[in-house]
């Protein structure tokens, strides 16, 4: 019985599966004939990913955090907020909610924790959002005493991703906004496909190759917007033009967007969020072996969005 036991593939439990990544990772878990037990807040997020393989706990982590890890051998923790109204609300997730879950998994016996964090919490100077993200990653260093392995995603794109359909959007016609600024020409950002992703944490994250490492896989390493005009014209068959906006105006917009957020709860481009933007070198040395490739994965994301927009 021993023996069988440890030919089982592990019983992974994960919290923000109903999230764009996410929901990813457990339709790639139960490929992989992994058994998933998944927290959400509500099922019927969930209700496209019926399979015997997965059991979906309903409500928080008061009313299941200990149902969602007990006897599950590996925790994936995929929640978090990308945006609250104040730095509070951004801690209750990033970092208070990862803490109370680390703890409940310690006590559980669960023997290895995968933290989706942000590759923004490098620079947690530059905005509450990667404050609280590194925040979250050391609540959890804090109080789990296993195998933790940290995973600081970098851009993540795919089909379904709502934080980068715009851009997509833009290229579809052809036009590709950025930041400006005299510095626009040298930024670099790691970008991953969300599928690459998923894939290098079933095949390293979950067996142990990351564990006690801070990890930023990426599918492309560093591209710069020119680049990835570049790209993008290889992948849709026509001509980007890259549209550079004023700063001045970028700062106004963001302006705006702090006080709708503040006040309303509604808006993207904070303050916060516009300093990440400007960050000169985002790149990352973390790349994932045979991901797909960069054009690719931009041609399959373009056409999702295209098809959902004639559905």
């Amino acid at each position: 019985m021993r023996l069988l036991y440890k030919m089982s593939k592990p019983l992974i439990a994960i919290t923000g599966g109903s999230g764009f990544i996410g929901k990813h990772m457990i339709s790639a878990l139960l490929s992989s004939g992994y058994k998933v037990k998944a927290l959400v807040r509500k099922k019927i997020k969930l209700v496209h990913l019926k399979h015997p393989n997965l059991e979906i706990l309903e409500g928080s982590l008061d009313d299941n955090g200990v149902a969602l890890v007990k006897g599950s051998d590996i925790l994936l923790s995929f929640a978090g907020a990308v945006k609250g109204r104040n730095f509070s609300e951004l801690m209750e997730i990033n970092c208070h909610f990862n803490r109370n879950l680390a703890r409940i998994a310690n006590e559980q016996g669960v023997t290895r924790l995968v933290l989706l964090s942000s590759q923004v919490a490098s620079q947690p100077h530059l905005s509450s959002y990667a404050l609280s993200k590194f925040h979250g990653e050391n609540a959890v260093k804090e109080n789990f005493t296993n195998n933790i392995a940290i995973i600081r995603a970098p851009a993540v794109f795919g089909p379904g991703d709502k934080a980068t359909k715009p851009f997509f959007d833009f290229i579809e016609k052809g036009i590709l906004p950025v930041a400006g600024g005299k510095d626009w020409r040298n930024r670099k950002t790691a970008m991953v496909y969300v599928s690459d992703l998923v894939n290098d944490i079933i095949e390293n994250a979950l067996i142990g190759n990351y564990d006690d490492k801070v990890i930023t896989p990426s599918s492309i390493g560093g591209v710069s917007w020119e680049s990835f005009a570049n790209y993008s014209k290889l992948a849709l068959g026509k001509k980007i033009k890259i549209l550079p906006i004023p700063l001045p105006i970028l700062y106004v917009f963001a302006a705006m967007n702090s006080l709708s957020l503040r006040l309303f709860g509604i808006g993207h481009l904070s303050i916060g969020k516009l300093r990440e933007f400007l960050y000169v070198d985002w790149s990352s040395k973390d790349f994932i072996k045979n991901s797909t490739p960069f054009t690719e994965a931009l041609r399959i994301t373009s056409n999702y969005y295209k098809k959902e927009k004639n559905v």
